[in-house]
């Protein structure tokens, strides 16, 4: 992870940015009348036969429609947001940018440097069904891949702090040009409205991707820069990604109902001053794979603020989170220490702000680490505020023993003999039913509440694998034997 800020204003014709936007609408208004149908007289669109191709700028409303297959070639810019602003231009983008609605049941195949990129001031409609999800992968016909393409990115103007508790990145102003990760050609994020709306992901579908595009510089399937709270973010999987499976850089969107399988990496990644919550998540790291790729280092949670990235505005509340790791994870080679060392289900890095509720922790060598910041390189350290209520762990310890002593924390892990699951992935131990503890969500403006639920885990005890919410919509066989995972210390 990179963090470079630049406050040198970029001159934009506003004028030019308002033509490329298809509504005149304020920025919680989201509807429009989309293109109805692929025009191939569009600068950034070219039909044949086999479907038709984005590359480019698409720089007026736009729809994918389900009855055509859709490919990504290249950096696909949706508005111009992504440049350098200044105020002015601010103004200009934001309600004005391009619309991209996908309509349910389609599918996107990307080619090997295929991205999609949502700059600020545009949104995407991607609004599936439960019975037709939308699906982006690569171009083959299955969901084994990994690293065949890039991924979706999705920027915003809502808050990013920076690096060295320096505050947010806009300062006094609205001017926020915060450099994002994953390549030349990402451009610009970041911004001064917590409540900014980018638009709408639901029962989607992201596999294959997290193309290399340099060492330690990937592409998350799902990148969530400076995303506002305006967004809306529920059933979405990512499978197979070769780095993480959604990172929050900042911003203060929240999340339900995520399955991440087969990730190489971590699964969920915030940084960099993200405020936000997450409730309903199965995360489950390959059960093929022996060993990580590369230097991945397989975390089913991460959160950065530690030492030279030291972030204190980072906060996060999550709920109802099932984690089972694999091989994968316990076979990491700790090139420091020069020996295989595994990794833990949750590393905390110093100085973030984590509480984590009705949630469980499956196979892993320690279930937790958290680590605190030398904030100056001298000693100075400030530690991490973590909070566990109703936290199962079933890992060769608990917590990273090196680190356990020197931690803030209110409440701990229990250690379980055993966490049995069913073929929903829900919990069958006793311990894990009839649950009770206040869930207290991170305060982003958002008035996002945690359902209020009485057991441990993703999936309610008791549902039946037909009626689990991940049911239908997910990549078939992504879940299958995971009541397996549990296992006897």
């Amino acid at each position: 992870m990179k963090l470079k800020k630049n406050y040198l204003a970029i001159a934009i014709l506003s004028a030019s940015l308002v033509a490329c936007g298809g509504s005149d609408d304020d920025d919680d208004d989201v509807s429009v009348t989309p293109t109805p149908t692929p025009s191939e007289q569009s600068s950034f669109v070219t039909c044949s036969d086999d479907g038709c191709t984005l590359q480019g700028t698409v720089n007026e409303d736009f729809t994918l429609t389900a009855d055509k297959t859709w490919f990504l070639k290249g950096q696909v810019k949706v508005g111009a947001g992504n440049v350098g602003v200044n105020a002015a231009d601010v103004a200009a983008l934001k309600g004005k940018g391009p619309v991209l609605t996908i309509e349910p049941g389609t599918n996107v195949k990307a080619l090997n440097d295929g991205v999609l990129i949502i700059t600020r001031g545009s949104k995407i409609m991607a609004e599936g069904t439960k019975t037709a999800p939308i699906t982006f992968s690569s171009l083959d016909d299955d969901f084994d891949g990994l690293g065949e393409w890039g991924g979706v990115i999705v920027q915003g103007f809502a808050p990013h702090y920076g690096a060295g508790n320096t505050g947010a990145c806009y300062g006094d102003g609205t001017v926020c040009n915060v450099t994002g990760e994953g390549g030349p050609g990402i451009g610009y994020y970041g911004g001064n409205d917590p409540a900014d709306n980018s638009g709408v992901i639901k029962y989607v579908r992201i596999a294959e991707g997290g193309k290399s595009v340099g060492q330690n510089n990937e592409i998350n399937g799902l990148t969530l820069m400076g995303v506002g709270h305006g967004t809306e973010i529920e059933y979405v999987q990512v499978h197979n990604n070769l780095d993480d499976a959604v990172e929050w850089f900042g911003g203060t969107v929240n999340a339900k109902y995520l399955v991440l399988t087969g990730n190489d990496d971590d699964d969920i990644d915030f940084d960099e001053g993200w405020k936000g919550n997450v409730q309903y998540a199965i995360i489950r790291k390959d059960p093929k794979k022996t060993s990580p790729s590369g230097s991945n280092d397989p975390r089913g949670i991460e959160a950065n603020s530690s030492d030279a990235d030291y972030v204190p505005q980072t906060e996060g509340a999550l709920a109802n989170i099932l984690i089972v790791g694999s091989e994968v994870n316990k076979n990491y080679f700790d090139e420091k220490k020069g020996k295989i060392s595994g990794q833990p289900g949750m590393r905390l890095r110093g100085s973030v702000n984590v509480s984590l509720y009705n949630s469980a922790v499956i196979n892993f060598t320690d279930c937790i680490r958290i680590d605190d910041s030398d904030t100056d390189g001298n000693g100075t350290i400030v530690e991490s505020k973590v909070t566990l209520a109703n936290v199962i762990g079933q890992c060769d310890s608990e917590f990273y023993a090196e680190r356990a002593a020197k931690t803030v924390q209110s409440g701990t892990i229990t250690g379980a003999k055993a966490v049995t699951l069913d073929a929903a992935a829900a919990l069958t131990d006793a311990h894990a039913k009839g649950v009770t503890t206040a869930m207290t969500a991170v305060d982003n403006g958002s008035a996002f509440a945690f359902d209020n639920t009485d057991y441990i885990g993703a999936v309610k005890p008791g549902t039946a694998a037909a009626d689990a919410w991940w049911a239908d919509w997910i990549i078939p066989g992504t879940l299958d034997d995971i009541k397996d995972q549990g296992q006897d210390k």
